[in-house]
């Protein structure tokens, strides 16, 4: 056997090994939501059973039905849509606003202030939990939807403005220069010339904003503490698994569960793309 071979048979067991275990992780790491799948799908007899059934008993998709019409999961979902819908769109707009006065327009103080908002990318977010708590909670505006959007509208993070803030300094000067002697105001400048071009930052951010808006439970139980206020979808998982109606339809619970995680998984590969690119080459620019 040459030395060739045995090379080739030393690399080959190499990846066998390798592929082995990374097969195994994925198993473990998977085994949870084909549980959460095989539960939501299961009969309320099947789940109620006193002997543990990991697999399901058929196809029970009206679960899915029920859990949104009578186990209260349907307004939540609402909710959580309006939210997320919001905080999509909102997020990518006050970032390219606030990017666009750091990376385009000259203004006394604008290094200053540029440095100044990234400090406060340092700052850990439980540190401004109870300021903002007693600043909601004084407008009356506790116990609604607003504290879960209203950020993402007036300031949408000193991290998401300095990734639009690189991709806007690779913009050519001159190009917003021709628009500017053709008559075109900032404004017109910032969202028809410079946008189109930070596509990719832009839905990085929109989708980022909506999937983590989409799992946060931390907001809502901060601000609402009142059973009758409005609450999103992943709030409500914790909240109703422990009322009457569906301690006795666990599967209800499953099924919402399972809408729950569906959704970010989509967009993650919907926008896959869009979301690697914006990561790989925001760092490149300026």
């Amino acid at each position: 056997m040459t030395t060739n071979q045995k090379q080739k048979i030393r690399s080959n067991a190499v990846k066998g090994v390798m592929y082995f275990f990374l097969v195994l992780i994925a198993v473990i790491l998977l085994f949870p939501y084909v549980f959460m799948l095989n539960r939501g799908l299961m009969s309320n007899e099947w789940i109620l059973d006193s002997y543990m059934h990991y697999w399901t008993d058929g196809l029970h998709f009206s679960n899915y039905v029920a859990a949104f019409r009578d186990g209260g999961y349907g307004m939540p979902l609402v909710y959580s849509i309006a939210v997320c819908a919001i905080v999509f769109v909102s997020t990518p707009f006050a970032s390219m606003l606030a990017a666009y006065a750091f990376a385009k327009l000259e203004w006394i103080g604008r290094s200053f202030v540029f440095s100044v908002m990234m400090v406060t990318a340092l700052l850990p977010g439980i540190v401004t939990q109870i300021p903002l708590y007693v600043l909601y909670n004084d407008l009356g505006m506790t116990n609604t939807l607003l504290p879960l959007f209203l950020p993402g509208i007036f300031f949408s993070g000193a991290m998401n403005v300095f990734l639009t803030r690189q991709f806007l300094m690779s913009v050519p000067r001159e190009m917003e220069e021709s628009a500017k002697l053709d008559g075109a105001n900032a404004l017109v400048r910032c969202f028809v010339i410079c946008m189109p071009l930070c596509a990719p930052i832009l839905i990085y951010l929109g989708v980022s904003a909506f999937i983590a808006a989409w799992g946060d439970y931390l907001t809502p139980s901060m601000y609402n503490n009142s059973t009758d206020a409005p609450y999103t979808l992943a709030y409500a998982l914790y909240d109703m698994t422990g009322r009457e109606t569906n301690s006795v339809h666990p599967e209800w619970i499953f099924a919402a569960a399972t809408i729950t995680s569906l959704v970010p998984t989509i967009l993650f590969t919907v926008f896959q793309k869009y979301l690697i690119e914006g990561v790989q080459t925001a760092g490149l620019k300026g």
